[in-house]
């Protein structure tokens, strides 16, 4: 029978479709740790941390006025949704040499720890003893760039816990002007000396969960009629092809939905508050409570649940330029 005939047959049908459900996001299976896996970051020629923890807090809208040149909104008051997120100073505990051995991958050489660390630090970490302590200068010697090691200090949010996190973050810049960052062993870091709005950042988190779900709300499939259903209707019509007997791999299937580390590029960071108590509702913000320090409002949404850790990473594929300024914040509604 020629395609035409089989068009004439099957009516409406459609001969072929895309597949339901992306296969790069493989495995969907629940992320390992709170603190979400940075698998790449960008490069740039200033000596900076390349990226800075926060806590999701809540969404909000802004009413602003549209500063881009080219937009066809220029000088008119516009909406934006907003994420804001609290990012409270971080502590450097310590800096981590790397250099690169004959295949081009890199290596830890060694890190070295600052003395003066908060007692939060040890709810996650034993006391450094002195055997693991290194010396900068034998170290500096064999390494070729340097990373820091940060704990971010939940205390000063509104959280109410007390465990705070560990998290490597790379410096940019070149390995001789990273050695700078040794003058902040056991000092506190503020977003502010990371990002200047407005700037195109990377939202990094793991995903609110939704626990076992079918493969309709897992991935999209189509609901089989009832007519022509025989067994079930919220599942793919043929798991797999008869040869090879078995089920493939990206046949879609029930499974965990939510919880997975996931990435969200290109979003603007706007503004960033020091002083958080005009944007604070008088009974705090719903699931979170009152934040206590800078709030940083990233333009749209990131991934994630109130509370949730986010990192924010300078943009590591950007194909957007940020305005030259911050856009003027007309009105903001928060909840």
């Amino acid at each position: 029978m020629c395609t035409l005939d089989r068009v004439k047959k099957l009516g409406h049908r459609k001969m072929s479709a895309p597949r339901h459900g992306s296969l790069g996001v493989r495995p969907r299976k629940r992320a390992v740790s709170l603190v979400p896996r940075i698998r790449s970051w960008p490069r740039i020629d200033q000596v900076k941390p390349l990226g800075f923890p926060a806590y999701k807090v809540s969404m909000a809208h802004a009413v602003v006025v549209d500063n881009m040149p080219n937009s066809p909104t220029f000088g008119k008051e516009v909406f934006r949704p907003l994420t804001i997120l609290e990012a409270p100073p971080v502590v450097v505990c310590a800096v981590r040499f790397y250099r690169k051995d004959s295949t081009g991958a890199e290596n830890s050489v060694g890190e070295v720890w600052s003395t003066n660390l908060p007692k939060e630090v040890f709810r996650v970490l034993r006391p450094i003893k002195g055997k693991y302590k290194a010396s900068v200068e034998e170290l500096k010697k064999t390494a070729r760039r340097i990373s820091i090691i940060v704990a971010t200090q939940p205390v000063k949010t509104g959280l109410g816990k007390k465990r705070p996190e560990i998290i490597e973050i790379p410096l940019g810049g070149q390995f001789e002007e990273q050695l700078k960052f040794l003058d902040y062993f056991g000092k506190e870091l503020q977003i502010g000396d990371v990002f200047s709005p407005p700037e195109i950042v990377d939202g990094i988190a793991v995903s609110k969960g939704k626990g076992y779900e079918g493969p309709v709300a897992r991935f999209g499939i189509k609901i089989i009629q009832k007519k022509k259903a025989k067994k079930t209707k919220r599942g793919p019509g043929a798991d797999s092809p008869a040869t090879p007997g078995a089920v493939m791999s990206s046949a879609p299937r029930a499974g965990q939905m939510g919880f997975h580390n996931r990435v969200d590029y290109n979003k603007t960071l706007l503004k960033i508050e020091t002083e958080p108590a005009g944007f604070v509702p008088k009974s705090g913000f719903k699931h979170y409570g009152v934040p206590k320090s800078a709030l940083a409002f990233v333009q749209g949404s990131v991934p994630g649940p109130t509370k949730r850790l986010v990192i924010l990473r300078k943009a590591v594929r950007s194909y957007t330029r940020p305005p030259k300024e911050a856009p003027s914040f007309e009105f903001i509604s928060v909840r």
